[in-house]
């Protein structure tokens, strides 16, 4: 029986190369360091797995500092001499080592965990995490969406600009700063997409009861495809008032960590995607069942991130390919974080506004160790 012998914590800094703001806060300050923890799982046959995860004290209650004293005093002893393929297992381990409160607990710190042994699992049989997951072996190929986080109309007009000449064709949006910003950032972003561009706007929690129905309806004038979480995660009773009076499609994000937070909203009728995010859901296992129950819902999934990097990246874009996901995915880390020294190869996986999928087994690339323990701190 093949196990987890050895478990490894890496917390590492990578330079923000340009800021990024939300109505909930800042995913960094250009010249500032975004914080991600890389854990390497070793198993009882040498072979190892890396997974990832970006803790964001803005976004949830989740810090580097939380993720690794979790992964290392908790998760770690929890999962050593676990069997490699017993990924149920893996998790009922770490839900008891952290357990749930209204909904999964500390899932950023369980997912870089979940995420390496997916890489572990599938690099043993031999293929590409998707083909694992019941997807193709074949290469694949994924769009991305770019983030735009302009808040006037001269900056959103040049945020369309720096994405078209990426070769990116499709834009989301921070919304929620006034209903006039808003609707003025999104008139511009419409008029300067592309004919075809799928638009998406994400509030982050940030938008007010009394302008909700005005920008959504604005929005939806204008070609928005989708509004995600436009309320705090707990005002449900929010989200079903804009229900009833809005035309526009709606998501949720902060309010959908877990299958049963999704499942509440799916029956209620409230959403019209699944917002695929695994490192906010627990990992790929967990994200699985959010899959299952939207398909059982008939609702399509969207792709969303934590500005995260490659690895999330690549796990997130290998679930999407397994599950179909054909709408563009706003896993947005290459705006915001320079990656180069970690993965020197870096565009061979993610250029011209495309994920490319490669038939290499796991995720089908691991940073470079030497580089991850430069970039690295001690956290007691």
């Amino acid at each position: 029986m093949i196990t987890i012998a050895r478990l490894e914590i890496f917390p590492v800094g990578l330079p923000v190369i340009r800021g990024f703001r939300f109505s909930s806060g800042s995913a960094g300050t250009t010249g500032e360091k975004a914080w991600i923890v890389l854990v390497k799982l070793t198993d009882s046959d040498g072979r190892v797995g890396w997974g990832e995860g970006r803790p964001m004290r803005q976004w949830a209650y989740e810090t580097i500092e939380t993720a690794v004293s979790t992964i290392r005093d908790y998760l770690a002893p929890a999962v050593i001499g676990t069997e490699v393929w017993d990924r149920a297992g893996l998790h009922r381990r770490m839900h008891a080592a952290i357990g749930r409160g209204p909904s999964t607990g500390q899932p950023v710190a369980k997912a870089a965990v979940d995420i390496a042994i997916h890489d572990l699992c599938a690099k043993i049989a031999g293929v590409p995490l998707r083909a694992l997951l019941g997807g193709s072996i074949a290469p694949h190929e994924l769009a991305l969406s770019w983030t735009c986080t302009a808040h006037t109309e001269e900056e959103a007009q040049k945020d369309v600009a720096e994405g078209l000449a990426g070769g990116f064709k499709h834009f989301n949006f921070k919304a929620a700063v006034t209903p006039e910003t808003d609707i003025a950032v999104a008139r511009t972003i419409a008029k300067h997409a592309p004919a075809g561009a799928f638009l998406w706007a994400d509030c982050n929690q940030g938008l007010k009861p009394q302008d909700a129905i005005r920008v959504a309806e604005e929005f939806y004038g204008m070609g928005v495809g989708l509004l995600e979480q436009p309320f705090p995660a707990d005002q449900l009773h929010l989200m079903e008032r804009l229900r009833a009076r809005t035309s526009i499609p709606l998501a949720i994000d902060e309010a959908s960590v877990s299958a049963g937070d999704f499942y509440a909203y799916a029956k209620a009728g409230l959403v019209d995607y699944l917002v695929l995010k695994v490192t906010r859901s627990g990992g790929v296992w967990p994200s699985q069942h959010q899959v299952a129950v939207a398909e059982s819902a008939a609702l399509p999934s969207i792709v969303s991130g934590l500005t995260d990097g490659l690895l999330t990246k690549l796990a997130v874009s290998h679930v999407a390919a397994a599950c179909g996901v054909t709408r563009p995915m706003a896993l947005n880390g290459s705006q915001f974080m320079d990656e180069s020294a970690l993965y020197p190869n870096k565009s061979s996986f993610e250029h011209d506004g495309t994920v490319f999928l490669s038939s290499q087994p796991g995720l089908g690339v691991e940073p470079d160790e030497v580089a991850v323990r430069a970039l690295g701190r001690e956290i007691a």
